[in-house]
Parts: C-alpha cells; sequence; structure tokens
C-alpha cells in the first residue's frame, strides 16, 4: 500500500490488484494535499500473528488521535503492548490503514494460520470496541473533556510507555529486521532455526552475545551481533508469515520508548536522564548550603 506501489502501471500479482482496488475504495492515497482526500477518515486493520505478541496495538508516529486512542485502550486494557513506527509520512507506509486519513492496527497472537481461536477473537472484540468507544467520546462534546482527562491522570507526566521499531535496512519494510539465514537457491527456506531460549520471548530483552539462531543440527549457535544496538526488544519472533521473502524474512527488532500524549511523537529519553540528574544535583547543592560553615561543599553542574 505504499504511494510507489500503487500507482504503479503493473500489477503483476493477485494482492496487488487487490491492494489498488481497496485503495480506490477507501482511498486514494495521493502526494499532493490539493487532491481530494481520502473517503475514509479510519481504517482499523485487524490482524493475527502467529507469534507470541500478546495483544499488541501498532500506531504511526505522529498521528496524535490514534497514539492517543492507543493510549485509552492501554488504560483500560491489562497485558497490552503499544508499537509505534517512525514513518510520519503516511504516502510512505506500506500498510493498508495508510490509506485512510488515520490508521490503527490491532495485532494478536499467537494464533497459527488457518485457525480461529476464542480468546484470541475476544482480546481484538475487547481492544476494537475500546478503540470506537474513544472515537465516539473524542467526537462527543459533552464528554471530550472528560477524556482528556482521564488520559492526563492515567499517564500524569504525559508520557505514555511504548516500544520504537527498530530502522528498517531493507527496501519495503517499516521496521527493521534480522533475517536468519537461508538456502543460497531458495530464500524462502531458512537454514538455521530460531533458537530455544528466544522461541516465544516477544518484548524481552535481548543483549549482544545473546543466542539468536542455530543450525539445523542443533549445535551451531549465531548470536545476537548488536547489529540494531547493544539492547533490543524482538517481536514477531519465528512469524509464519516471514519465512517468505516477499514478506521480509527474519525477526523484528524494537527498543523501549515514551511518546508525548498530546503530540503522539516520540520523546528524548536521553535529554529526560539528563534534566533528572541535573535536578538531583541541583538538589543536593541546595541540601548542602545548609551545612555548617566549617564542613564545606563544593558541587559541580
Amino acid at each position: 500500500f505504499s504511494l510507489g506501489k500503487l500507482t504503479a502501471k503493473e500489477s503483476s500479482t493477485v494482492e496487488r490488484r487487490r491492494a489498488v482496488e481497496l485503495n480506490a475504495l477507501l482511498g486514494p492515497k495521493q502526494r499532493h494535499q490539493d487532491e481530494s482526500p481520502p473517503k475514509t477518515d479510519l481504517i482499523i486493520d485487524l490482524h493475527s500473528t502467529t507469534t507470541n505478541m500478546g495483544m499488541t496495538l501498532i500506531v504511526q508516529e505522529g498521528d496524535a488521535l490514534m497514539t492517543q486512542a492507543a493510549s485509552y485502550v492501554l488504560s483500560k486494557m491489562k497485558d497490552c503492548h503499544v508499537l509505534m513506527h517512525s514513518v510520519p509520512d503516511r504516502m510512505d507506509r506500506p500498510n493498508l490503514s495508510s490509506i485512510s486519513t488515520h490508521g490503527f492496527t490491532i495485532e494478536v497472537g499467537p494464533v497459527p494460520q488457518g485457525v480461529v481461536r476464542h480468546d484470541a477473537v475476544e482480546k481484538t472484540t475487547e481492544a476494537l470496541h475500546l478503540v470506537l468507544e474513544f472515537v465516539e467520546r473524542k467526537n462527543s462534546d459533552s464528554s471530550s473533556s472528560s477524556l482528556a482527562s482521564e488520559l492526563r491522570a492515567a499517564f500524569p507526566n504525559g508520557r505514555v510507555p511504548c516500544f520504537r521499531s527498530a530502522q528498517a535496512k531493507r527496501p519495503g519494510e517499516i521496521s527493521g529486521k534480522i533475517p536468519w539465514p537461508s538456502d543460497e537457491t531458495n530464500p524462502n527456506f531458512p537454514t538455521y532455526m530460531v533458537h530455544k531460549s528466544i522461541q516465544d520471548q516477544d518484548f524481552k530483552e535481548i543483549r549482544t552475545g545473546d543466542p539468536l539462531f542455530v543450525k539445523m543440527d542443533g549445535r551451531t549457535v549465531v548470536p545476537y551481533s548488536g547489529s540494531h544496538g547493544d539492547k533490543v526488544y524482538l517481536m514477531f519472533i519465528n512469524e509464519g508469515g516471514y519465512y517468505y521473502s516477499a514478506s521480509g524474512t527474519g525477526i523484528g527488532v524494537a527498543v523501549k520508548a515514551k511518546f508525548d500524549l498530546e503530540t503522539g511523537t516520540f520523546t528524548n529519553e536521553q535529554e529526560e536522564e539528563e534534566a533528572k540528574e541535573r535536578a538531583k544535583a541541583s538538589s543536593s547543592c541546595s541540601d548542602n548550603s545548609h551545612a555548617k560553615e566549617t564542613s564545606p561543599s563544593v558541587c559541580n553542574l
């Protein structure tokens, strides 16, 4: 659903043709602001994954309405994650929900391919109803102010915890992945397995040197090289759909982050930590100023 693929002259696959049809029906996605706006204000894309992602809400950086919707769901549901992709320009996003003015994705797992799971349906339904409830309250003059107060109470410092997808390194992807080694003659056939220590451990920390893949013989281990930073969090671990090169083989990578409740943009955690250290040092100096003259203290800021 990227603008480039939607406007390409040739539609060689069924998926590509269907994407063009959906864009015409619900969009269209267009580069110039003076052209017709999308017919659809909001698309909520419902996904299942074979991986142990639990309930994951996927939103885009800078869409304040949708990041607030995710914050609302996060405040109501237990065991829920927010994943934010850093692709602010809607035209560059390849997902279905990017053809509307606002987009929201609900991802739930683990669900085997071709299987309907009662618990997964329940979780998806609950999250979907909460998103729609948020939109209804946001559009209501009578409850809009109470909604804002409720969100501020849930996140008093105005910062919402999330996972930020690592930067993509391959064309067509919106987040970074660590590709597993594949057969030279068949890119859809992996020659290594996901190591058992990280299987089903989505959103858990992994560090440089930790086991990542293991050869089919079960003995040769490939550790994480630190390609996306020393400490990262893996997601979509052993996703069935990612065994195909067309979908981008491998494991997704993210880092812990926070976004601003009002703007939906990432906060600079390093600056915040430095500000805390300065405040701590300043407080220390203030305390020391009451010490006796015979015990002077020096404080370097």
